[in-house]
């Protein structure tokens, strides 16, 4: 069984009643360096509060940067800043103090996908006034346009994994397929999959597109265009996706049937 685990990304903290601060620095890829930095800051009484990670894999160094609280009322960023570079795994270290009680990790730009590839975060509200302007701007022909937005999308996106790695097995697709959970779009699986007929059926739970809808009729048109284009990439031959299920219908979840 599969708990449910939030994957929250550090944009700001408001909190005019604490004190925190923002942590940016560079640490070795060497075993123990994190749990190094992590005593170090419990010793002082200072919790981590959230943060990230990143370049582990590929790189000598790795970015870590947290937001972090302390009780100390004499703790500032010059302190801070000098604390955290006692540690000899740590160089590179940045510190900032919120602004009336707000802080934005202004510090670590661009996002990236953990291969590099640049990436921007959207709230999802932002994103459904956006495809319902389409709509709007020509209500005959917006929810084909939105499916074509996907599908370009999805076949661009999935023409690059597939040069990566081309799934051989069911196995190595249904992992591949979880991208849209990693995302954030949806928990996709893969029901039902038949290569040499260019077939499949992907069930989607919580997808972003038709999450709190209740419309009547099918509303994933850019999801459905992205998986038909990541299955036309995964194919190697164009096919189509028909949403047969939405829980914006009434459904428990969504289901597309990809075909050509």
């Amino acid at each position: 069984m599969t708990t449910d685990r939030d994957k929250d990304v550090m944009v700001y903290r408001f909190d005019p009643k604490k004190k925190f601060f923002l942590a940016s620095l560079h640490l070795e890829n060497k075993p123990g360096a994190l749990g190094n930095l992590a005593n170090l800051l419990g010793i002082r009484g200072i919790n981590i509060l959230e943060g990230f990670f990143g370049g582990m894999t590929y790189n000598e160094r790795a970015t870590v940067s947290f937001f972090l609280e302390s009780s100390n009322p004499q703790m500032d960023e010059r302190w801070l800043k000098d604390f955290l570079e006692s540690s000899v795994y740590v160089s590179d270290v940045e510190v900032k103090a919120g602004v009336e009680g707000f802080l934005t990790d202004s510090i670590n730009f661009p996002i990236t996908w953990n291969n590099g590839d640049r990436a921007v975060l959207m709230r999802v509200e932002g994103l459904r006034v956006m495809l319902d302007a389409v709509k709007l701007a020509d209500p005959k022909t917006g929810e084909a346009d939105i499916y074509q937005q996907g599908l370009s999308y999805g076949k661009a996106a999935w023409h690059n994994l597939m040069d990566i790695h081309h799934p051989k097995t069911r196995e190595g697709l249904v992992e591949m397929l979880k991208i849209y959970s990693a995302t954030g779009w949806c928990r996709a699986e893969l029901s039902e999959l038949n290569v040499p007929r260019l077939q499949a059926r992907v069930k989607m739970t919580d997808a972003f597109e038709s999450s709190g809808l209740s419309t009547g009729k099918a509303e994933c048109y850019f999801t459905g265009g992205h998986l038909a284009g990541a299955f036309s990439a995964y194919f190697g031959a164009d096919v189509r996706a028909l949403e047969t299920k939405c829980t914006s219908k009434g459904d428990s979840h969504c289901e597309f049937e990809i075909s050509s």
